[in-house]
């Protein structure tokens, strides 16, 4: 499963790197992001999209078993020219396998 994963992360992911706690140079991974969408949020942070508004200050991550989402300490995501702080990450297992990391990012200021 874990290879699978990895396929469609290199065809259809984003590229994104890591800067871990105390390090100057980052990790390059491959992960899908994607901006939470939700009801009854402040105006200001949201932007209009073709699909509708969209919270531009949290966002979900999907990556890897090797982004280790909970090992930055307080490093931080970026992509782009937006960098991002991770607010919680879990390890998804199928049976004892790492599959992936889910994780909810916010937006640095």
């Amino acid at each position: 499963m874990t290879d699978r994963w990895r396929q469609i992360l290199s065809r259809y992911g984003q590229t994104v790197t890591l800067y871990r706690q105390g390090q100057e140079e980052g990790t390059v991974c491959r992960a899908f992001l994607q901006p939470v969408q939700e009801k009854g949020a402040d105006f200001f942070q949201r932007q209009p999209t073709p699909l509708g508004l969209v919270r531009q200050d949290r966002w979900i991550c999907l990556g890897g078993p090797d982004m280790a989402l909970d090992e930055l300490g307080d490093g931080y995501l970026a992509w782009g020219d937006q960098t991002f702080t991770v607010r919680s990450a879990q390890p998804v297992y199928l049976g004892e396998e790492l599959v992936y990391w889910w994780g909810l990012l916010a937006v640095r200021d």
